[in-house]
């Protein structure tokens, strides 16, 4: 269950990742052309500036009027294996579907009713298109309806699937929508102290990085609120401050749903901040210098951004009930920035950039902006106190306390580099994290580079702190390091070097292109041709049409595909097996002519572990084009959502390889062990 509400939360970091960009325009935009700042600030009154701003603010409106079918997409494409273009589009489309469905049997039965569903809608298209993308891109249909097979069946099948959905929601959605507007009544109904709750809870479980599945439900449903914007219903407290944002007619503070967002700016700009200089005043002055710059550097992002995990994880782990102090205190800013009347929203967070757009920049008239800095000045305080005598007092050991740090129990590394920081960096994580084969996902949302492992007990956490991790929480199947900002960045290097081929065995880093292939006899070789054989039976393909850059774009070097229909691969090329991936998913060959051969079964399949894959040889024996390397459960690859496509790709091209020709049409059907290429090797 963490492992999936995980995955949607950080899935739902795409879509939400666009909202700053989107609320900048439209914050700056509704800002800068109401009659009030106009009149504060003639020099906007000029004709070709209002009009830039005018546009700005349609521009991001349009963002949040979409949030909806933003989503979807968004899912969509975080929950697919594969492919994710393809399943964008799918989200797309199917939503539409959707929404039309559930308009038109409204128009027929029920035409004064309104039904939004918001973000419930488009998790459960979003969710739907992944499911059947992952399960079906691959679809073989009859050779009538071959046009329509692999991710072309995907649009078709999902939009069918949305208009049952649709049917489906229509039916059942009013009592739930009315359900929900009566809870948010009633969290309304316990005023500020329903706003404490809020608070208090989405601090907890932020602890555990669940908070992404809460707060949307807040922003975009009926939980949130319901109000008529410029003659429309709309629901959800940030759609309708967004809508409130836009509407050049809207007077007064802004919407009471404000309430789920104002309480932030207390504790990211003031509290936390100052829970950063009480904890760099509570280490040894002799650790300052060296551990300062981790307080300076949390309390200065989450003044900024709002982004306060970085902070939070110096103290959540030395000691979760200074944590649950630090909820408390937040669910408390939450409550007295509902008192005060403080009607700020925001788009992404509660920094000092979110502060200015749709605080100060919006007039006091509309937010009651002032109020966050009186309350501001006394959080700060509060944090400060409190931080500094509970760490005094109990000897809370955050990191920089000891005289001696864990860090210099940490060794240097002793991995090769290669002079590429970020490349060396992902390479000690992956072997800090036990190794390819106790790794099955590696994902990040904003701060949390999230990793999902076999066994927990063979991570080396004292890596994570060396490379920059305030800590590494430990849940059930899953590990979670913050690295700030640049998870994501290590997210995506990390697939990279895993989707190439990376080796790491003990102490040494062998990659497939770089990976020593000995071949006994060294004596230079003339230019020969070398022919190859189909390696499976099936549709021969380029490799300029493979779903993979590192493939598609020859970065392993030329060679050919095989979309099989048969599991039975045979060896291209005479030669010795030189190496056998330990995920079963790829076989090294070289030849007699000093041809480096990768046979790679499938896209991504390293992630499956060797469990669709039986190999047949074994290290140093020779082989023929006769001889059987292994055999593929092709069903198996295709039910997991990924590519069974066979890969012929020599991987050292640049250095051997003269003229690459395939000898065979492309995308005809061709049979295990029939020639089908030639190389003339340099």
């Amino acid at each position: 269950m963490f492992k999936q509400f995980s995955q949607l939360g950080r899935a739902f970091m795409l879509p939400i990742a666009i909202l700053p960009a989107a609320g900048l325009l439209l914050g700056l935009g509704g800002a800068l052309t109401n009659e009030a700042a106009i009149k504060a600030y003639p020099f906007l009154n000029i004709s070709w500036l209002q009009t830039i701003l005018k546009v700005m603010s349609f521009a991001g409106n349009a963002v949040f009027a979409n949030i909806a079918l933003i989503f979807a997409i968004g899912l969509a494409v975080g929950l697919a294996n594969g492919d994710k273009g393809t399943a964008g589009l799918s989200a797309g489309v199917s939503f539409l579907v959707y929404t039309a469905t559930i308009s038109g049997l409204l128009q027929m039965f029920a035409p004064k009713t309104t039904i939004d569903t918001g973000v419930v809608g488009s998790i459960v298209i979003g969710g739907m298109v992944a499911l059947l993308h992952n399960k079906y891109r691959m679809i073989e249909l009859p050779q009538f309806l071959g046009f329509f097979g692999g991710s072309r069946f995907i649009p078709i099948i999902t939009s069918f699937a949305a208009i049952f959905i649709g049917a489906f929601f229509y039916m059942i959605w009013p009592p739930i929508q009315g359900v929900l507007t009566v809870a948010g009544t009633a969290i309304a109904g316990m005023g500020s102290f329903g706003t404490f709750l809020y608070g208090f809870l989405l601090r907890l479980t932020g602890a555990v990085g669940l908070h992404h599945t809460i707060y949307p439900m807040f922003w975009y449903t009926a939980l949130g609120g319901s109000e008529v914007v410029a003659g429309h219903t709309i629901v959800g407290a940030q759609n309708i401050f967004f809508a409130q944002l836009a509407d050049p007619n809207h007077h007064g503070l802004f919407t009471y749903g404000t309430r789920f967002f104002a309480g932030r700016f207390a504790t990211m700009m003031f509290g936390l901040p100052a829970a950063a200089l009480a904890m760099y005043h509570c280490i040894p002055k002799e650790n300052r210098k060296k551990d300062g710059g981790l307080y300076l550097s949390g309390g200065l992002t989450s003044f900024l951004t709002g982004i306060t995990e970085p902070l939070e994880y110096t103290f959540l782990f030395a000691a979760p009930w200074l944590y649950v102090i630090h909820a408390f205190l937040d669910g408390l800013s939450f409550f007295f920035a509902d008192i005060m009347n403080i009607r700020i929203g925001n788009s992404f967070s509660g920094g000092l950039i979110d502060y200015l757009l749709f605080g100060v920049l919006q007039g006091k008239d509309k937010t009651n902006w002032p109020s966050v800095l009186l309350l501001g000045v006394i959080w700060a305080i509060i944090y400060y106190v409190v931080f500094r005598f509970c760490i005094t007092k109990f000897k809370v050991q955050i990191p920089g306390m000891e005289l001696e740090t864990a860090e210099s129990d940490v060794p240097d590394s002793t991995l090769p580099k290669t002079g590429n920081k970020l490349y060396d960096e992902s390479v000690e994580i992956i072997h800090a994290l036990g190794n390819l084969n106790n790794i099955e996902s590696v994902e990040a949302c904003a701060t949390r580079l999230r990793v999902a492992v076999k066994d927990s007990t063979l991570i080396e956490k004292k890596v994570f702190k060396q490379l920059g991790a305030p800590a590494v929480i430990e849940v059930s199947g899953g590990i979670q390091a913050i690295f700030g900002g640049k998870a994501d960045i290590y997210s995506q290097q990390i697939n990279q070097i895993i989707e190439n081929g990376i080796v790491i065995e003990g102490e040494s880093t062998v990659n497939v292109e770089e990976k020593p292939l000995s071949v006994e006899n060294k004596t230079p070789y003339a230019p020969i041709t070398e022919g190859l054989t189909a390696a499976a039976s099936g549709q021969l393909v380029n490799l300029n049409s493979i779903n993979d850059p590192v493939f598609s774009t020859k970065a392993m070097g030329e060679g050919y595909g095989i979309i099989p229909n048969s599991g039975e691969v045979y060896s291209p090329v005479y030669g010795k097996i030189s190496s056998i991936f330990k995920t079963k998913h790829a076989i090294g060959i070289i030849t007699s002519t000093g041809l480096e051969v990768l046979i790679h079964m499938g896209l991504d399949t390293v992630r499956l572990n060797g469990k669709p894959f039986e190999i047949m040889v074994s290290e140093g024996q020779e082989i023929t084009p006769n001889t059987q390397l292994a055999n593929v459960n092709i069903a198996a690859i295709i039910e997991e959502g990924l590519d069974p496509v066979i890969l012929v790709l020599i991987t050292n091209t640049v250095d051997k390889v003269g003229t690459f020709n395939l000898d065979c049409t492309v995308n005809s059907t061709v049979h295990a062990k029939q020639a089908i290429a030639h190389v003339i090797t340099k």
